[in-house]
């Protein structure tokens, strides 16, 4: 009896920890949130490379090329709030090492530190919208505000370099999350154009989205006129020519697996 108690009373704690882990990841921002204790999740993001019209001809986007990526999340359960995550997106072939730190876990606030590294896989060329097979590193600082149903979240980052910049630049991401019903959301985000940049074309950056949540699963439907998954491509504000305007957006979505 008192091995059957034992049994269910960590059947118990398991099912907690897992209500309160969560792959940090919003729409393409990073969250405030973390995977607890040794647990993995794997996230899987789509991005159609073609815009959606204000027709059906080419299923809004849809018969186009995509961008695919694919990463792992794993809680480091010997340091309390760290988490490791390993992402590579078919997007110019980019692998993204990081580590993040939760610092401040509050019912009202929550705030983590995350140190990157991205190394894009092709070789390094100067094209007239900027250069690929680019190298290096970013650090932010996601901080989320809790009020009831809504979630407020700045991102704060630092870029060691751009597509068209080779030194670094501060920038900032935003984001709010709306939860409707339960396990339902709406989230949106905005990527400011940095200051930094030398052109004054390059558009603001955005993304709508909403998300459907299960046990185990997130799965997030979005839509976005931001190229690109990772910090240095979504917030560098230059990747890839910059996003495109407003009224050409994409259809993409994000597939979490927590276990």
């Amino acid at each position: 009896m008192n091995l059957r108690l034992a049994f269910l009373f960590s059947a118990l704690l398991s099912a907690l920890a897992a209500q309160d882990s969560e792959v940090p990841l919003g729409l393409n921002l990073p969250t405030a949130a973390m995977v607890e204790g040794w647990r993995p999740a794997i996230r899987f993001t789509h991005r159609f490379a073609e815009p959606a019209r204000n027709n059906s001809k080419d299923l809004y986007g849809l018969d186009g090329g995509n961008f695919a990526g694919f990463g792992l999340d794993q809680g480091i359960g010997a340091v309390p709030g760290l988490n490791a995550q390993l992402y590579r997106t078919s997007d110019a072939k980019t692998l993204v090492l990081a580590l993040q730190q939760r610092l401040l876990n509050d019912p009202r606030l929550n705030v983590s530190l995350r140190v990157e590294r991205f190394d894009e896989g092709l070789q390094r060329t100067t094209l007239p919208g900027g250069t690929i097979g680019i190298t290096g590193a970013a650090v932010q600082l996601p901080t989320e505000a809790n009020l009831g149903p809504l979630t407020f979240r700045l991102v704060p980052t630092w870029l060691t370099r751009t597509s068209t910049q080779d030194r670094g630049l501060f920038t900032a991401g935003a984001g709010i999350t709306w939860t409707i019903l339960e396990g339902q959301s709406l989230l949106g985000e905005i990527y400011p154009r940095p200051s930094r940049l030398d052109s004054g074309s390059y558009e603001q950056g955005f993304a709508l989205g909403y998300r459907f949540a299960t046990r185990g699963h997130r799965f997030t439907l979005l839509a976005t006129n931001a190229s690109g998954t990772t910090t240095h491509q979504v917030l560098g504000g230059d990747y890839n020519g910059g996003p495109r305007s407003a009224s050409r957006w994409a259809l993409g979505f994000n597939l979490v697996r927590l276990f």
